[in-house]
């Protein structure tokens, strides 16, 4: 398994949360998700997978109406 942390721009309630949480889940090789809503600020979205590619977190995050800034961590 592998984490990777991101920070997502735009989420200000537990809808957002929901949101950005189904859509990231539903992709291939994600196995859970952890959002740490900022209301006022960026939110950290911790993502444990085998193999999923950024670029889809990306467009995932994205479809919902969010941005992912940064790529705050991975390993």
């Amino acid at each position: 398994m592998s984490t990777l942390v991101v920070d997502v721009s735009g989420m200000t309630c537990d809808h957002c949360v929901n949101s950005v949480t189904k859509a990231v889940g539903a992709l291939e090789k994600v196995e859970s998700v952890e959002v740490e809503l900022e209301p006022t600020g960026n939110s950290r979205v911790t993502i444990t997978h085998t193999g999923a590619e950024l670029g889809d977190v990306a467009s995932a995050v994205s479809a919902e109406g969010y941005t992912l800034e940064a790529v705050a961590e991975q390993s």
